[in-house]
């Protein structure tokens, strides 16, 4: 009889932790759960706070590339309402927006002392305290967290989840999905890396087919929206077929998505700044999963 209660107390259990991290998956806004939760919900969850050195590591993905891992190959993530850290003058720490029920199914990654594995530079970890006084590891500003429902090495179940979580690739993104709904802008918009706001200008011609885009801001429209060009071909798997480059003329390259050109705006002095959206009713952020 003993044994019969005791197993009845397990399975409660086991079935509690399924529904919560189920719940948790989608922080919020976001429109996808967790894979494999139920599975996962009866196993140890990566992450927490491992105490002293940790080693991170790349692995490699056909469809992903190179990316972030730590030393037991666990898939690291970026979330993308999360601002980054930034340098130079304006100087700020990155800020973490997974807390609650978000953590059940992203357990933060930290480390007290990085060990960065072949190919990794440790000037690129960072650190940030929590709201709730944790530590949390950066890299290339951004938080990093696991997922829950990654079951062993080479799982890369929450990529794309919700649309806002990426794996860290490296070399780097040349472009992100951002999400910034509390300062009133839309769920999603492209970013360059380190997290500063990307437009499109409504006079443009858009480009379509082989037929390259033309950009209308010129001469003094240019010093308070500068040309933007993607460094690399590093891109989240939401944006990376929709990018493309043309010639602004005399050489000069900017980049396009959907045939759109693509723009900052100057005003925009840190990570999240969305300052430069419906100026003049023709200037907007690049929503990914709108714009036409």
């Amino acid at each position: 009889m003993k044994i019969s209660i005791m197993k009845s107390v397990k399975v409660t259990l086991r079935l509690f932790a399924t529904s919560m991290l189920v719940a948790a998956s989608g922080c919020g806004s976001d429109n996808k759960s967790a894979p494999d939760a139920a599975v996962q919900a009866d196993a140890a969850a990566p992450g927490g706070d491992p105490a002293g050195s940790a080693t991170l590591k790349l692995a490699s993905s056909a469809t992903l590339g190179s990316y972030l891992t730590d030393g037991s190959g666990r898939a690291l993530y970026l979330y993308s309402k999360d601002v980054p850290a930034a340098s130079g003058a304006a100087a700020s720490t990155a800020v973490s927006n997974c807390s609650g029920g978000c953590l059940t199914a992203w357990p933060v990654f930290h480390a007290d002392t990085v060990a960065p594995g072949a190919g990794l530079n440790a000037a690129d970890f960072g650190e940030l305290t929590r709201a709730d006084g944790t530590k949390q590891t950066t890299f290339h500003g951004w938080p990093l967290y696991y997922f829950a429902s990654d079951m062993k090495a080479g799982d890369t179940k929450g990529e794309a989840v919700g649309n806002v979580w990426f794996v860290l690739r490296d070399p780097f993104y040349a472009m992100l999905v951002m999400s910034s709904p509390a300062q009133g802008g839309p769920a999603l918009y492209l970013s360059t890396p380190d997290g500063m706001t990307l437009y499109y200008y409504a006079p443009d011609t858009v480009g379509a087919g082989s037929t390259p885009p033309v950009s209308s801001c010129t001469g003094g429209c240019l010093q308070a929206w500068p040309a933007f060009l993607a460094s690399s071909a590093v891109l989240p798997s939401k944006v990376a077929a929709a990018l493309t480059r043309f010639d602004r003329g005399g050489g000069v390259l900017q980049s396009a998505w959907k045939g759109h050109p693509l723009y900052l705006f100057t005003a925009d002095k840190a990570p999240g700044d969305i300052k430069g959206d419906r100026v003049g009713n023709v200037w907007f952020v690049v929503d990914p999963m709108t714009l036409q």
